[in-house]
């Protein structure tokens, strides 16, 4: 029985002795990465070279990744003869030069063909924009020389306020002539043509319109008329205008505006003809404090029922996109009963004013446009940097107007996206200028 009870001991001992040892299997490479330990290894690198080509002087970057995917670059030396080279490595001399990189026990070699820079003897400068602010703005630069060689970084940088970098910004506004100049072997210069960079100083104030769509009939309207007030009065820039759709006082295309505008119910208030105004004031300041390229004065008179008017579109920087010019005429002191919805309400400053509210007073009524509504041309060369389009129209005074005294122009200028991008008020018979 004995016996029996240390062959079955030995028996378990073979069994556990053996499922160990299977239990470590070994994949032959050595690193323990095989088998059921973690994932694959890797068995080959490949590196390469950008540029393949360079010219001496050239800087070339190595790449190398295993067969698995992984770019294993930063783990890898670069040996050119046997010695250790940087990367990026640049080539002094012409020739073919073999670069091999080692990653642990793998190898891989790459030729970069390498020629002698030829001597240029000219040289093109290029910039990616002429105009810019000056104060957040920059211009970057390009230098390729005869032989269509890019030598951007082999090159110095001059204007009149001296060595630039690349981008190059200005502390002042003005106008700067730059150029490049590029060393050759024997010492002397090789200078490119010369790049005129406009560096623009911001002299218009950027205002803001807030188009109120509303109607006499409309309860809730007279909530947005007291909200518009008073963002008028807490900032001078911000500009009204009252586009009625009712019977007394109807805007001719408040129709089309509302369909174009996406107007849907009243009262609506829409910020430069796209962003719903939720009557906060807060909700102005960034329109408010984005600087346009562009400022607007007016001119006007009245001669028995004819308006003369001039209308003067500024650039400080040339305009990203094509502009059009729109321009009202507005009547205010205009006094029709509205129906009032906050009679019963204390919070409101409607409040116990009646329903409707009895000789209610409307302001910057929108009568007529000097324009198409949604805007005339402004031609391109009109628009550039440093220029001025001036627009002359007349007008005679539309039968619906109560009292001429009380009219006033809004002239606005709107990109090709129908966003009023600056704007102007003025009183009939004064000039107001730019500012």
């Amino acid at each position: 029985m004995r016996v029996k009870s240390i062959l079955k001991e030995l028996v378990v001992l073979t069994f556990v002795v053996f499922a160990f040892a299977c239990s470590g299997s070994d994949d032959g490479s050595g690193d323990g990465n095989g088998g059921g330990g973690g994932g694959a290894a890797a068995t080959s690198i490949t590196v390469t070279g950008n540029p393949s080509s360079a010219l001496t002087g050239e800087a070339v970057t190595f790449t190398v990744v295993n067969n698995l995917g992984t770019d294993v670059t930063s783990s890898s030396v670069l040996t050119l003869g046997g010695a250790v080279i940087a990367n990026p490595y640049t080539f002094t001399s012409a020739a073919d030069f073999t670069v091999t990189a080692t990653n642990g026990s793998l190898t891989n070699s790459v030729t970069i063909n390498v020629q002698e820079a030829s001597t240029p003897t000219a040289l093109t400068l290029t910039t990616n924009v002429n105009d810019f602010w000056f104060d957040s703005g920059s211009a970057a630069f390009v230098v390729t020389d005869n032989f269509g060689v890019n030598q951007t970084g082999l090159v110095t940088y001059t204007a009149e306020s001296g060595t630039l970098t690349n981008p190059a910004t200005f502390a002042s506004a003005g106008t700067y002539n730059v150029y490049a100049t590029y060393v050759l072997p024997d010492g002397s210069d090789l200078v490119s043509n010369t790049v005129v960079l406009n560096a623009v100083a911001s002299t218009h104030t950027t205002k803001v319109m807030i188009e109120d769509y509303t109607g006499t009939w409309c309860g809730y309207c007279p909530r947005v008329a007291s909200s518009l007030e008073d963002a008028v009065n807490q900032n001078g820039n911000i500009i009204p205008v009252a586009i009625h759709d009712d019977n007394q006082m109807l805007f001719p295309y408040a129709n089309q505006m509302e369909s174009a505008f996406g107007v849907n119910g009243f009262p609506t208030a829409k910020i430069n003809r796209t962003t719903t105004w939720n009557e906060n004031f807060n909700q102005l300041s960034s329109h408010i404090n984005t600087r346009q390229n562009m400022g607007l004065s007016i001119t006007s008179s009245l001669s028995g029922s004819t308006i003369t008017a001039e209308v003067n579109v500024h650039y400080d920087l040339k305009a990203s996109s094509d502009n059009r010019i729109v321009v009202y005429l507005l009547e205010n002191g205009l006094v029709y009963n509205q129906v009032n919805y906050y009679n019963g309400d204390s919070s409101s400053p409607w409040y116990q004013t009646g329903n409707p509210i009895v000789g209610f007073v409307h302001d910057h009524v929108a009568r007529t446009v000097f324009t198409d509504v949604f805007g005339d041309a402004i031609p391109a060369a009109d628009s550039d940097t440093g220029s001025t389009h001036t627009a002359n129209y007349t007008l005679t005074v539309p039968g619906t107007v109560q009292d001429t005294s009380e009219l006033e122009l809004v002239a606005f200028v709107v990109g090709p996206d129908n966003k009023a991008l600056n704007v102007q008020k003025a009183d009939l018979g004064e000039n107001k200028d730019f500012d």
